[in-house]
C-alpha cells in the first residue's frame, strides 16, 4: 500500500447534502475535519446528492459519488464493483436503516468487501439500532442482520450510551463516539431577530416556543401540540415556531406523520399560532433559536446524545425542555429541563414552569 492510498478514506453514505438528513449533515462535516487533517475522503451516496458540489465547503474537501440509484442488491453490486476499481485504504459505513430505505442490502457490505477487498479496513458507525425491513414477523432476524455487518468489520462505532448497551448485550466491543453539531452558530443582533420575527408573522411581546427538526412519530410532535393547546386554553399567549425542513429524504413515515400534525393544529384551532421556517441555513437557524424563549424537543423514546436536532439546540444556547433519557447522561445534567416521554400533561407543566420563571432560562 502506498502513501497516498493509504490516507484515503470512502464513506457510504445512504444520503448526503443537498438531501435533507442529519445523517448526511454528519458525513459532511467529518469528511471535512478529516480533509483538514490530509486525508483524501470520498463519498459514495445515492444520486440524489448529485447537486452536492455546489456546496463551496463540499467542492473544496471531499470527492462525492452520487453513484447509487437505489440502496437495494443491485445497488450493493454497482458500489462493490466500484470500490474493487478504486482499491480504497479504509471503507467507513454510516449505518443508518432509514437512509437505505430499510433495506437489508447495505448490512452485507462488509462481508462482501472481506473477500473481494481484504486489504480494506471496514469501519461502521451506527447512528441508530432501528432494524431493517426482512418480511412479516422475522422477529429476532431483524436484530441479527442489524449487527451483521458488525461481526464483519475492523471497527465498530456507536454515538451514545444506550446503543453501546445494546452493541455489549449482542457480544459487540465497539467504540463510542459521540457526534457534535452539524450546523454553524452565527453572531445574531436585536435588529437580525425583529426582521425574522416579521418575516415568519409572528406578533410582538408573544412567548415563542421553538421546536427543530423533522417530524417523525418518535420527535413526538403531537405531544407538543398538545401541550401548546392546553396553554393556549389557559390564557397563555404562546406561539410555536416549526423550524427546519419537516420532511427529511430517508423516512417515508415523514409524510404521514405530517398529515397527523396538520389535523391536529386544525384540531386545536392553532393554524395562526403555528410557523413553519423551511429549511433555514445556519445563520438562519441561529436567529430562529435566538428569537424563540424556549425549544422543546419531547423525544418519545427520550433524549439521546444520538439526535443532531438537541447538539444544534445546545450549540446556540437554547433553553431546552426534552423528554427524560433510558440511561442516564451526565452530560446534559445541568443543560436540558426532563419531563416524561409521551406525557402532554407533564410537558405542559413544564412548559408552564419555564414560561413563568424567565430567570431560568437564562441560567
Amino acid at each position: 500500500m502506498n502513501a497516498e492510498r493509504g490516507k484515503d478514506i470512502y464513506f457510504i453514505a445512504g444520503e448526503f447534502p443537498p438531501m435533507r438528513g442529519g445523517m448526511g449533515d454528519y458525513t459532511r462535516e467529518l469528511g471535512i475535519a478529516l480533509a483538514q487533517q490530509g486525508w483524501h475522503v470520498h463519498v459514495i451516496t445515492h444520486v440524489q446528492a448529485g447537486e452536492a458540489s455546489k456546496d463551496t465547503r463540499v467542492a473544496t474537501y471531499l470527492t462525492v459519488h452520487p453513484i447509487i440509484k437505489r440502496w437495494n442488491w443491485t445497488g450493493i453490486r454497482a458500489l462493490v464493483r466500484f470500490l474493487r476499481h478504486k482499491q480504497p485504504a479504509f471503507v467507513h459505513i454510516q449505518y443508518q436503516t432509514a437512509a437505505y430505505h430499510m433495506h437489508p442490502a447495505i448490512n452485507t457490505l462488509p462481508w462482501l468487501l472481506q473477500r473481494v477487498l481484504p486489504q480494506t479496513k471496514v469501519l461502521i458507525t451506527y447512528h441508530d439500532l432501528l432494524v431493517p425491513y426482512l418480511f412479516p414477523k422475522a422477529g429476532s432476524l431483524r436484530q441479527w442482520i442489524t449487527f451483521f455487518p458488525a461481526r464483519h468489520a475492523d471497527l465498530v462505532i456507536v454515538t451514545n450510551t444506550e446503543d453501546e448497551i445494546t452493541a455489549h448485550k449482542a457480544g459487540l466491543r465497539p467504540v463510542r463516539i459521540p457526534i457534535g453539531a452539524n450546523v454553524h452558530p452565527q453572531s445574531v443582533t436585536s435588529e437580525d431577530v425583529r426582521r425574522t420575527r416579521e418575516r415568519w408573522h409572528i406578533p410582538p411581546q408573544r412567548t415563542v416556543i421553538g421546536y427543530f427538526g423533522f417530524l417523525n412519530h418518535s420527535k413526538g410532535v403531537t405531544d407538543l401540540l398538545s401541550a401548546v393547546g392546553r396553554l393556549v386554553e389557559e390564557g397563555e399567549n404562546v406561539h410555536l415556531l416549526m423550524m427546519g425542513e419537516p420532511l427529511g429524504a430517508s423516512d417515508p413515515t415523514n409524510k404521514a406523520y405530517m398529515e397527523e400534525v396538520t389535523a391536529l393544529i386544525e384540531a386545536q384551532h392553532l393554524e395562526d399560532r403555528v410557523h413553519w421556517t423551511g429549511f433555514l441555513d445556519d445563520k438562519q437557524l441561529s436567529v430562529g433559536f435566538a428569537l424563540t424563549d424556549m425549544v422543546v424537543l419531547p423525544y418519545r423514546d427520550g433524549v439521546s446524545l444520538r439526535r443532531g436536532t438537541l447538539h444544534a439546540a445546545l450549540a446556540n444556547g437554547a433553553a431546552i425542555i426534552t423528554t427524560y433519557p433510558r440511561v442516564p447522561i451526565p452530560e446534559l445534567q445541568e443543560a436540558v429541563w426532563l419531563s416524561p416521554p409521551a406525557d402532554p400533561h407533564a410537558l405542559t407543566y413544564a412548559i408552564r414552569h419555564l414560561l413563568r420563571t424567565p430567570h431560568l432560562r437564562k441560567s
